[in-house]
């Protein structure tokens, strides 16, 4: 699991940062990184090259402004649909309106708690992540690795990858998040059958495809998403999705 802590007055994260860190020594649960900082822009980059179970202890009021929070959580719930985010804040009041926000936030816990509560609370939010995590279904994982990053995200979730405006960076799209990272189109292609270069611009998971239009040259996911795919491509694509149908229901 990753953990994002993000608080604008020092001491008040040098404390909870303190405090998370005894419940991780004490509980012996282990940790891929922590990133603790008061920069929102800081946080949300960090967000975008990470995948895993992820959690969040936000603060609501950020450098004066008071909904700022609220906001930053609302950034993370567009990449991260999953994640458990939690505010620790003096504004509990905030709470009746996250939902105009959609972050579906775990708790509210007030700053002014005493330790043992609060030490008490953040374990429960812990043990909600860590009990999605393996009470969910076991499931194939794209695992990728190279000189700039790593990650590994179920390969049921991948939907396409798409060129950006930066040279060989690539960003993931997938059904709860996105994920950026660097690459070549070429270099994903060549990693798994599944995955089909249907445009100089995208790779698909063919196993995701709803539908291909022909007319429109479009690749449909689901209702809100698709990507091009190039006209030549399109009776290749469909072949290797036949192929692979056909090996599944072998297996």
């Amino acid at each position: 699991m990753n953990i994002f802590l993000l608080e604008d007055d020092i001491l008040q994260q040098q404390r909870l940062d303190l405090i998370i860190r005894e419940i991780l020594l004490e509980k012996r649960w282990s940790v891929k990184s922590m990133i603790t900082t008061a920069r929102p822009d800081y946080l949300l980059e960090k967000v975008q090259e990470t995948v895993d179970q992820n959690i969040y202890f936000l603060d609501i009021d950020l450098n004066g402004e008071e909904r700022k929070g609220l906001e930053v959580a609302s950034q993370i719930r567009q990449v991260d649909a999953l994640g458990v985010i939690v505010f620790i804040t003096t504004h509990s009041e905030f709470a009746p309106i996250t939902y105009a926000y959609k972050v579906s936030a775990f708790d509210f816990i007030a700053k002014d708690s005493p330790v043992d509560e609060m030490k008490q609370r953040l374990i429960d939010c812990f043990e909600n992540l860590l009990s999605v995590r393996s009470t969910g279904k076991k499931e194939e994982l794209f695992i990728f690795n190279n000189q700039h990053t790593s990650f590994q995200v179920p390969f049921s979730d991948i939907l396409y990858f798409e060129t950006t405006d930066i040279s060989h960076k690539l960003c993931l799209i997938c059904k709860n998040r996105l994920v950026n990272f660097y690459a070549t189109l070429g270099e994903i292609e060549n990693l798994d059958p599944r995955f089909f270069k249907a445009h100089r611009s995208f790779v698909v998971n063919l196993e995701n495809i709803a539908q291909i239009d022909r007319a429109e040259g479009l690749i449909y996911f689901d209702e809100d998403r698709s990507c091009m795919i190039s006209r030549r491509k399109i009776k290749s694509a469909l072949e290797k999705m036949n192929t692979l149908n056909q090996v599944f229901q072998k297996n």
